[in-house]
């Protein structure tokens, strides 16, 4: 016989022997440690390599377990028994199910009986299981440090500080914070928790300008407090603000600028200004004429020209070429009042002197719709026409007799002799009614032209001489603002020349020739 057949039944005659003092358990127990060449025949060859196996190591090679409490030897034989077994010894660990994938995994998914190296958890979770992502962040840590999957809970997080000691979080001082549990999950890469902000605070819908698109570029994420953002000088850098060094509220930027709404500063200024109504050609908004970071900060107001350069090339431009717009419009209340009532708040004087003026109580029937190029001096021919037409030579400007807005005389005008003082003294200037008996400065009404002498002065009522017919001709001798001419020269050159030389030391005729009474 053979060396390795004797050594062979050798071996069995020993295990009978033991197997008779120890019992089956104690058989098994010895078997698991004999060596890979020496296999009992009622077991399998592959025992050699299954032995070795985490899960045989920790349950025959270190424990009590015999090979018959998990497989049917008598039946089956060593066919894998399936996990049902493992809930003989193990009921509460075996009612902890463990997810995986699309179906749920059991013990030996993770126990492994099997040859070769025991899986971990890596290996699986490495890649995205179900609603599961990739294990990124810790995936070097201890899975047992936070896991524990036959207990319940089956996750109990360990404290972050251990590692990460350095970090201090004020962001976790809120009540309900778990912690950094708040923005990270444990094995999300560290920058993911930039986008779990909205998550507790909402986002406001529509678009963020460059740089705000982001909770991190202000708030630092372990420093994450209402007053812990960066200060908007960081980014902006010193801008010059309206009134700022008169006005407190103007230096701060979020006075105006909400941090997360930075485009609604132009609807901000109601928030201290709600007495302001602003009716201005459509524009509501404060910003269209208050320039808020303007390169000068000390200006107020945009100046109006700047919008409306066709009125005129300054703000002093528009009305008679030195009043200001805000003399006549209010800044928040365009446009402006009426134009009578508006006019009227300068030209008082005139205002009240038109009111007895039938026709001139229209501002613009004079000086034109522009109120910002007024005609000013309007011709009173476009009213008064049939005046303007008939006139005399000297009386056609109508302003050196009349009062433009009232139409009344003026007191150069309320007498004749004002202008024409050489004819104050005349014969005919103490007349009742006055000049005005004769003469008349223009139509329609009055004498159109001067009457006749014989009008007031008719033939049968003078005296003496004035009854000759050869002296019918009042003007022969008599002038309309002189006095009667009786000198010799008068009466010798034209009609009696005959009598040149009679009486050639008279001086007068009238002496002797006499026409009054």
């Amino acid at each position: 016989m053979k060396s390795p057949e004797r050594r062979a039944i050798l071996g069995i005659l020993a295990g009978v022997l033991v197997l008779a003092a120890a019992g089956v358990a104690g058989f098994f127990r010895v078997l698991s440690r004999r060596p890979a060449e020496v296999v009992p025949a009622t077991v399998p060859a592959s025992w050699v390599q299954y032995r070795t196996s985490a899960g045989h190591e920790q349950h025959v090679g270190q424990g009590s377990i015999v090979c018959k409490d998990c497989h049917d030897v008598e039946g089956t034989g060593f066919t894998n028994p399936g996990a049902a077994v493992c809930g003989r010894c193990h009921e509460k660990e075996s009612t902890q199910s463990h997810t995986g994938g699309a179906t749920k995994t059991d013990c030996l998914a993770c126990h492994t009986f099997a040859p070769g190296a025991a899986p971990t958890c890596i290996d699986c979770h490495r890649e995205t299981q179900g609603n599961l992502a990739s294990l990124v962040q810790h995936s070097t840590t201890a899975c047992g440090d936070c896991h524990h999957p036959h207990e319940r809970p089956a996750i109990q997080p360990a404290t972050c500080e251990g590692c990460h000691e350095q970090r201090a979080i004020q962001h976790a001082s809120h009540v309900g914070s778990t912690g950094c549990f708040d923005c990270h999950r444990a094995h999300a890469p560290g920058q993911a928790a930039i986008q779990t902000c909205s998550t507790c605070h909402e986002r406001r819908a529509g678009h963020q300008p460059a740089g705000h698109e982001g909770c991190g570029t202000c708030h630092k994420p372990h420093e994450f407090v209402a007053s812990g953002g960066r200060g908007c000088v960081g980014c902006h850098g010193s801008k010059p603000t309206l009134l700022s060094a008169m006005v407190q509220s103007h230096a701060n930027c979020t006075s105006c600028h909400a941090p997360h709404a930075p485009l609604e500063a132009a609807s901000s200024c109601h928030r201290c200004h709600g007495e302001v109504t602003v009716v201005h050609a459509g524009k509501e908004a404060c910003v269209d004429c208050h320039l808020p970071h303007a390169s000068d900060r000390t200006i107020k107001a945009s100046a109006c020209t700047s919008c409306h350069q066709a009125i005129a090339t300054s703000d002093k431009g528009a009305h008679a070429g030195g009043e200001p717009c805000t003399s006549c419009h209010q800044p928040h209340t365009f446009p402006s009042p009426p134009r009578g009532e508006l006019c009227a708040s300068c030209h008082v004087p005139e205002t009240r002197l038109v009111s007895v003026n039938r026709g001139h109580q229209d501002c613009v029937s004079c000086h034109g719709a522009s109120a910002h190029r007024p005609q000013a001096a309007p011709a009173c021919a476009k009213c008064h026409a049939k005046e303007a037409s008939t006139a005399s030579a000297g009386h056609r400007e109508c302003q050196a007799c009349h009062q433009p807005h009232s139409g009344e005389r003026t007191a150069r005008g309320a007498a004749c002799t004002n202008c024409h003082e050489n004819k104050a003294n005349t014969l005919h200037a103490s007349l009742q009614g006055g000049c005005e008996s004769c003469h008349r400065a223009h139509g329609p009404s009055g004498v159109p032209v001067s009457p006749a002498c014989a009008t007031c002065h008719q033939r049968s009522t003078l005296p003496a001489l004035h009854a000759v017919s050869s002296h019918g001709k009042c003007a022969t001798c008599h002038t309309a603002h002189g006095p009667p001419r009786s000198d010799r020269a008068t009466c010798t050159t034209g009609c009696h020349a005959n009598r040149k030389d009679h009486q050639v030391t008279a001086l007068v005729c009238t002496g002797c020739h006499v026409f009054g009474r």
